[in-house]
Protein backbone atom coordinates (compact mmCIF):
# COMPACT_ATOMS: atom_id res chain seq x y z
CA UNK A 1 0.00 0.00 0.00
CA UNK A 2 1.52 3.39 -0.54
CA UNK A 3 2.56 5.97 1.55
CA UNK A 4 0.12 8.68 2.39
CA UNK A 5 1.54 12.17 2.13
CA UNK A 6 2.77 13.35 5.97
CA UNK A 7 1.28 17.10 5.41
CA UNK A 8 -2.06 16.59 7.68
CA UNK A 9 0.38 14.56 10.06
CA UNK A 10 2.77 17.57 10.41
CA UNK A 11 2.19 19.46 13.72
CA UNK A 12 0.80 23.33 12.93
CA UNK A 13 3.65 25.77 14.53
CA UNK A 14 0.53 28.39 14.83
CA UNK A 15 -0.99 25.65 17.78
CA UNK A 16 2.72 25.08 18.71
CA UNK A 17 3.68 28.54 19.53
CA UNK A 18 0.58 30.48 20.69
CA UNK A 19 0.20 34.09 21.11
CA UNK A 20 0.89 33.12 25.00
CA UNK A 21 4.33 32.23 24.56
CA UNK A 22 5.23 35.63 23.30
CA UNK A 23 6.03 37.03 27.02
CA UNK A 24 8.63 34.50 27.31
CA UNK A 25 10.12 35.32 23.95
CA UNK A 26 10.75 38.94 23.90
CA UNK A 27 13.38 38.69 27.46
CA UNK A 28 15.49 36.27 25.17
CA UNK A 29 15.79 38.75 22.06
CA UNK A 30 15.57 41.72 23.98
CA UNK A 31 18.66 40.69 25.84
CA UNK A 32 20.76 41.03 22.82
CA UNK A 33 21.31 44.18 20.52
CA UNK A 34 22.18 41.94 17.74
CA UNK A 35 18.97 39.39 18.07
CA UNK A 36 17.18 42.82 18.60
CA UNK A 37 18.05 44.21 15.83
CA UNK A 38 17.07 40.87 13.57
CA UNK A 39 13.54 40.88 15.01
CA UNK A 40 12.63 44.49 15.56
CA UNK A 41 9.50 44.35 13.55
CA UNK A 42 8.48 41.16 16.05
CA UNK A 43 8.69 42.81 19.01
CA UNK A 44 5.74 46.10 18.53
CA UNK A 45 4.17 46.31 21.71
CA UNK A 46 1.09 48.95 21.98
CA UNK A 47 1.06 51.49 25.16
CA UNK A 48 -2.38 53.05 25.35
CA UNK A 49 -4.60 54.85 27.86
CA UNK A 50 -7.90 52.80 28.22
CA UNK A 51 -11.08 54.28 28.85
CA UNK A 52 -14.25 53.00 30.45
CA UNK A 53 -15.93 52.77 27.12
CA UNK A 54 -13.71 49.92 26.46
CA UNK A 55 -13.91 47.93 29.52
CA UNK A 56 -17.82 48.01 29.44
CA UNK A 57 -17.82 46.25 26.11
CA UNK A 58 -15.22 43.99 27.39
CA UNK A 59 -17.47 42.92 30.44
CA UNK A 60 -20.62 43.13 28.28
CA UNK A 61 -18.84 40.44 25.77
CA UNK A 62 -17.73 38.52 28.85
CA UNK A 63 -21.19 38.30 30.60
CA UNK A 64 -23.38 38.25 27.81
CA UNK A 65 -21.73 37.04 24.26
CA UNK A 66 -19.43 34.58 24.89
CA UNK A 67 -19.97 30.95 24.21
CA UNK A 68 -17.50 28.94 26.67
CA UNK A 69 -16.84 30.13 29.72
CA UNK A 70 -13.19 30.04 29.11
CA UNK A 71 -13.01 31.57 25.92
CA UNK A 72 -10.90 34.70 25.26
CA UNK A 73 -11.48 37.97 24.01
CA UNK A 74 -9.19 39.49 21.00
CA UNK A 75 -8.37 42.16 23.54
CA UNK A 76 -7.90 39.71 26.29
CA UNK A 77 -5.52 37.66 24.14
CA UNK A 78 -3.43 40.69 23.01
CA UNK A 79 -2.74 41.82 26.39
CA UNK A 80 -1.94 38.34 27.82
CA UNK A 81 0.17 38.24 24.49
CA UNK A 82 2.08 41.12 25.35
CA UNK A 83 1.40 43.23 22.40
CA UNK A 84 -1.14 45.78 24.20
CA UNK A 85 -0.61 47.12 27.81
CA UNK A 86 -3.34 49.35 28.50
CA UNK A 87 -3.19 51.70 31.90
CA UNK A 88 -6.06 52.96 33.39
CA UNK A 89 -6.68 56.62 36.06
CA UNK A 90 -7.54 54.79 39.13
CA UNK A 91 -11.31 56.72 38.05
CA UNK A 92 -11.64 53.90 35.94
CA UNK A 93 -12.73 51.61 38.88
CA UNK A 94 -15.09 53.88 40.46
CA UNK A 95 -16.46 53.90 36.67
CA UNK A 96 -17.26 50.53 36.27
CA UNK A 97 -18.21 49.81 39.75
CA UNK A 98 -20.91 52.29 39.53
CA UNK A 99 -21.99 50.28 36.26
CA UNK A 100 -21.35 47.28 37.02
CA UNK A 101 -25.32 46.50 38.02
CA UNK A 102 -26.79 47.85 34.68
CA UNK A 103 -24.39 45.62 32.85
CA UNK A 104 -25.52 42.36 34.83
CA UNK A 105 -29.19 43.57 34.57
CA UNK A 106 -28.48 44.11 30.58
CA UNK A 107 -26.65 41.06 29.79
CA UNK A 108 -29.04 38.72 32.13
CA UNK A 109 -26.00 38.19 34.81
CA UNK A 110 -25.65 37.89 38.32
CA UNK A 111 -24.15 40.89 39.96
CA UNK A 112 -22.00 38.44 41.67
CA UNK A 113 -20.78 37.22 38.04
CA UNK A 114 -20.09 40.89 37.24
CA UNK A 115 -17.83 41.75 39.91
CA UNK A 116 -16.27 38.21 39.05
CA UNK A 117 -15.70 39.20 35.75
CA UNK A 118 -14.31 42.51 36.36
CA UNK A 119 -11.71 41.53 38.77
CA UNK A 120 -10.73 39.61 36.76
CA UNK A 121 -10.05 41.88 33.52
CA UNK A 122 -8.90 44.48 36.11
CA UNK A 123 -6.25 42.78 37.11
CA UNK A 124 -4.92 42.33 33.53
CA UNK A 125 -4.66 46.61 33.30
CA UNK A 126 -2.08 48.73 35.07
CA UNK A 127 -3.48 51.88 36.77
CA UNK A 128 -2.07 55.31 37.37
CA UNK A 129 -3.03 58.47 39.35
CA UNK A 130 -2.92 61.15 36.85
CA UNK A 131 -0.99 64.11 38.73
CA UNK A 132 -2.87 67.59 39.19
CA UNK A 133 -3.64 69.56 36.40
CA UNK A 134 -5.28 72.75 35.75
CA UNK A 135 -8.84 72.04 34.99
CA UNK A 136 -10.34 74.05 31.49
CA UNK A 137 -13.68 74.63 32.25
CA UNK A 138 -14.69 74.78 28.65
CA UNK A 139 -14.54 71.03 29.01
CA UNK A 140 -16.99 69.04 27.57
CA UNK A 141 -17.76 65.95 30.02
CA UNK A 142 -15.19 66.41 33.26
CA UNK A 143 -15.15 62.67 33.39
CA UNK A 144 -13.02 62.52 30.26
CA UNK A 145 -10.28 64.09 32.17
CA UNK A 146 -8.70 61.17 33.88
CA UNK A 147 -7.80 60.00 30.59
CA UNK A 148 -6.98 62.56 29.07
CA UNK A 149 -4.38 63.75 31.94
CA UNK A 150 -3.19 60.22 31.94
CA UNK A 151 -2.38 60.41 28.28
CA UNK A 152 -0.42 63.53 29.18
CA UNK A 153 1.61 62.40 31.97
CA UNK A 154 2.62 59.66 30.02
CA UNK A 155 2.68 60.66 26.84
CA UNK A 156 0.46 57.72 25.13
CA UNK A 157 -3.16 57.84 23.10
CA UNK A 158 -6.04 56.88 24.87
CA UNK A 159 -7.58 53.82 22.90
CA UNK A 160 -11.34 54.92 23.15
CA UNK A 161 -14.42 55.95 21.19
CA UNK A 162 -15.15 58.86 23.19
CA UNK A 163 -15.17 62.10 20.22
CA UNK A 164 -14.83 64.08 23.52
CA UNK A 165 -11.58 63.13 24.11
CA UNK A 166 -10.41 64.23 20.59
CA UNK A 167 -12.17 67.69 21.02
CA UNK A 168 -9.91 68.05 24.61
CA UNK A 169 -6.76 67.70 22.45
CA UNK A 170 -6.07 63.66 23.47
CA UNK A 171 -3.94 61.22 20.94
CA UNK A 172 -6.70 58.41 20.50
CA UNK A 173 -6.80 55.62 18.66
CA UNK A 174 -10.58 54.93 17.32
CA UNK A 175 -10.14 51.45 15.52
CA UNK A 176 -10.77 48.15 17.29
CA UNK A 177 -6.61 47.65 17.34
CA UNK A 178 -7.31 44.49 19.52
CA UNK A 179 -7.95 42.65 16.48
CA UNK A 180 -4.99 43.02 14.66
CA UNK A 181 -2.81 43.28 17.59
CA UNK A 182 -3.55 40.11 18.14
CA UNK A 183 -3.26 39.03 14.47
CA UNK A 184 0.37 40.26 14.63
CA UNK A 185 1.07 38.38 18.38
CA UNK A 186 -0.17 35.31 16.99
CA UNK A 187 1.79 35.34 13.59
CA UNK A 188 4.64 36.90 15.72
CA UNK A 189 5.08 33.78 18.00
CA UNK A 190 5.40 31.80 15.40
CA UNK A 191 8.31 33.50 13.88
CA UNK A 192 10.28 33.91 16.72
CA UNK A 193 9.05 30.59 18.54
CA UNK A 194 10.78 28.69 15.56
CA UNK A 195 13.87 30.94 15.76
CA UNK A 196 14.14 29.99 19.35
CA UNK A 197 13.41 26.40 19.11
CA UNK A 198 10.14 24.72 21.10
CA UNK A 199 12.27 22.82 23.81
CA UNK A 200 13.36 26.69 25.02
CA UNK A 201 10.18 28.19 24.74
CA UNK A 202 7.13 26.81 25.65
CA UNK A 203 6.01 23.80 27.39
CA UNK A 204 3.82 20.87 25.62
CA UNK A 205 2.94 18.18 27.03
CA UNK A 206 4.97 14.98 27.16
CA UNK A 207 3.38 12.93 24.42
CA UNK A 208 3.16 15.61 22.19
CA UNK A 209 6.85 16.76 22.76
CA UNK A 210 8.42 13.24 21.75
CA UNK A 211 5.84 13.34 18.83
CA UNK A 212 7.17 16.51 17.94
CA UNK A 213 10.83 15.17 18.43
CA UNK A 214 9.81 11.91 15.92
CA UNK A 215 8.16 14.44 13.12
CA UNK A 216 11.43 16.74 13.02
CA UNK A 217 13.89 14.23 13.16
CA UNK A 218 12.06 12.20 9.96
CA UNK A 219 11.77 15.34 8.34
CA UNK A 220 15.92 15.73 8.69
CA UNK A 221 16.12 12.32 7.80
CA UNK A 222 14.15 12.90 4.26
CA UNK A 223 16.04 16.16 4.11
CA UNK A 224 19.35 14.11 4.27
CA UNK A 225 18.43 11.95 1.65
CA UNK A 226 17.57 14.79 -1.13
CA UNK A 227 20.71 15.63 -3.58
CA UNK A 228 22.86 17.59 -2.04
CA UNK A 229 22.32 21.01 -4.30
CA UNK A 230 19.03 21.02 -2.88
CA UNK A 231 19.95 20.46 0.70
CA UNK A 232 22.34 23.44 -0.26
CA UNK A 233 19.49 25.76 -1.56
CA UNK A 234 16.69 24.54 1.46
CA UNK A 235 18.99 25.54 3.97
CA UNK A 236 20.11 28.92 2.13
CA UNK A 237 16.69 29.82 1.75
CA UNK A 238 15.51 28.94 5.48
CA UNK A 239 19.13 30.60 6.40
CA UNK A 240 18.00 33.85 4.79
CA UNK A 241 14.44 33.60 6.16
CA UNK A 242 15.50 33.56 9.69
CA UNK A 243 18.62 35.75 9.54
CA UNK A 244 17.89 38.68 6.59
CA UNK A 245 14.72 40.37 6.69
CA UNK A 246 14.75 41.76 3.38
CA UNK A 247 14.52 38.18 2.81
CA UNK A 248 12.69 36.62 4.69
CA UNK A 249 10.04 39.41 3.23
CA UNK A 250 10.55 37.83 -0.02
CA UNK A 251 10.00 34.14 1.36
CA UNK A 252 6.45 33.34 0.57
CA UNK A 253 6.65 34.56 -3.12
CA UNK A 254 10.05 32.66 -4.11
CA UNK A 255 8.98 29.59 -2.26
CA UNK A 256 6.61 28.40 -5.05
CA UNK A 257 9.26 28.08 -7.75
CA UNK A 258 11.76 26.22 -5.06
CA UNK A 259 8.68 24.04 -4.67
CA UNK A 260 8.65 23.71 -8.72
CA UNK A 261 12.22 23.11 -9.02
CA UNK A 262 12.26 20.01 -6.59
CA UNK A 263 9.33 18.39 -8.12
CA UNK A 264 10.88 15.04 -9.44
CA UNK A 265 12.29 14.67 -5.20
CA UNK A 266 8.84 15.31 -3.65
CA UNK A 267 8.06 12.48 -1.46
CA UNK A 268 5.71 12.88 1.99
CA UNK A 269 8.87 14.03 4.30
CA UNK A 270 9.74 16.52 1.41
CA UNK A 271 6.09 17.52 1.37
CA UNK A 272 5.65 17.69 4.87
CA UNK A 273 9.13 20.19 5.21
CA UNK A 274 7.73 22.29 2.34
CA UNK A 275 4.61 22.55 4.61
CA UNK A 276 6.73 23.97 7.66
CA UNK A 277 8.13 26.68 5.99
CA UNK A 278 5.24 27.73 4.07
CA UNK A 279 3.49 27.90 7.55
CA UNK A 280 6.87 30.43 8.22
CA UNK A 281 6.64 32.32 5.23
CA UNK A 282 3.15 33.10 5.81
CA UNK A 283 3.26 34.00 9.27
CA UNK A 284 6.08 36.36 8.42
CA UNK A 285 3.64 38.20 5.76
CA UNK A 286 0.50 37.92 8.31
CA UNK A 287 2.98 39.73 10.53
CA UNK A 288 3.94 42.41 7.98
CA UNK A 289 0.37 43.07 7.45
CA UNK A 290 -0.30 43.61 10.73
CA UNK A 291 2.42 45.57 11.44
CA UNK A 292 1.40 48.20 8.36
CA UNK A 293 -2.29 48.01 10.16
CA UNK A 294 -1.18 48.84 13.51
CA UNK A 295 1.03 52.02 12.63
CA UNK A 296 -1.53 53.36 10.04
CA UNK A 297 -4.11 53.23 13.27
CA UNK A 298 -2.35 54.88 16.12
CA UNK A 299 -1.67 58.76 16.15
CA UNK A 300 1.84 60.37 15.68
CA UNK A 301 4.20 59.42 18.74
CA UNK A 302 4.50 62.58 21.40
CA UNK A 303 7.35 63.83 22.69
CA UNK A 304 8.32 62.55 26.04
CA UNK A 305 10.81 63.60 28.77
CA UNK A 306 13.17 61.29 30.72
CA UNK A 307 10.71 62.19 34.06
CA UNK A 308 7.20 60.61 31.49
CA UNK A 309 9.60 57.86 30.10
CA UNK A 310 10.51 57.15 34.17
CA UNK A 311 7.00 57.17 35.23
CA UNK A 312 5.76 55.33 32.18
CA UNK A 313 7.55 52.45 33.09
CA UNK A 314 7.33 52.41 36.82
CA UNK A 315 3.58 52.07 35.99
CA UNK A 316 3.65 49.15 33.72
CA UNK A 317 5.94 47.62 35.89
CA UNK A 318 3.60 48.37 38.97
CA UNK A 319 6.89 46.46 41.79
CA UNK A 320 9.64 48.52 43.01
CA UNK A 321 13.03 48.55 40.44
CA UNK A 322 16.07 49.48 40.70
CA UNK A 323 17.45 52.54 38.86
CA UNK A 324 20.02 50.69 36.55
CA UNK A 325 16.51 48.24 35.31
CA UNK A 326 14.69 51.79 35.12
CA UNK A 327 17.01 53.14 32.69
CA UNK A 328 17.34 49.72 30.90
CA UNK A 329 13.19 49.83 30.02
CA UNK A 330 13.51 53.51 29.23
CA UNK A 331 16.17 52.33 26.61
CA UNK A 332 13.43 50.09 25.09
CA UNK A 333 10.88 52.36 25.17
CA UNK A 334 13.06 54.58 23.04
CA UNK A 335 14.40 57.24 25.79
CA UNK A 336 17.57 58.65 24.12
CA UNK A 337 20.05 59.11 27.26
CA UNK A 338 22.06 62.14 28.22
CA UNK A 339 25.72 62.21 28.31
CA UNK A 340 27.75 58.65 28.56
CA UNK A 341 25.50 57.52 31.61
CA UNK A 342 22.28 56.70 30.85
CA UNK A 343 21.64 56.38 34.55
CA UNK A 344 22.86 59.40 35.92
CA UNK A 345 20.22 61.96 34.70
CA UNK A 346 17.25 59.74 35.12
CA UNK A 347 18.31 59.22 39.14
CA UNK A 348 18.38 63.36 39.11
CA UNK A 349 14.92 64.15 37.56
CA UNK A 350 13.44 61.09 39.42
CA UNK A 351 14.68 62.60 42.91
CA UNK A 352 13.84 66.20 42.04
CA UNK A 353 10.47 65.44 40.94
CA UNK A 354 8.94 64.36 44.46
CA UNK A 355 6.90 61.94 42.15
CA UNK A 356 8.82 58.60 42.68
CA UNK A 357 9.64 57.11 46.37
CA UNK A 358 12.65 54.73 46.93
CA UNK A 359 13.21 52.56 49.83
CA UNK A 360 16.50 51.47 52.01
CA UNK A 361 17.70 48.98 49.46
CA UNK A 362 17.21 51.27 46.24
CA UNK A 363 14.02 50.36 45.00
CA UNK A 364 12.26 53.22 43.41
CA UNK A 365 7.99 53.31 42.75
CA UNK A 366 6.13 55.70 41.67
CA UNK A 367 4.34 57.54 45.12
CA UNK A 368 0.58 56.57 45.47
Amino acid sequence: MATQPLQSEVFRLDTLFRSDTLPGLRPFFESSPELKSLVELHLLQIRAIVDADVVHRELRWRLGSRQKPDARSGLEEAIDAGMLALIAPTFLKIEIEKYLEVIADDTGATLDEAQREWGRFQAKLCFYQPLPHVIDIGVVDPKDLPYKHASDDLALPVYTRDPHLQTMGAPVMWVSIDTVCLDHARATSVKLGFMVGSTYTVTVGAEAFKAAIRGIKNLFEGFRGLPSWLQFAIGASVAAALIHPKSRAKLLEGWDSVRNAATKFKGPLFDAFLVLMRQLAEAESAARNAHRQIQSALPPAQKATAIVYARRVCVLSQTALTIPEIARRMLNEGYVPRGQDPEAYPRRVMRQSGQFVSDSSGMWTLQS
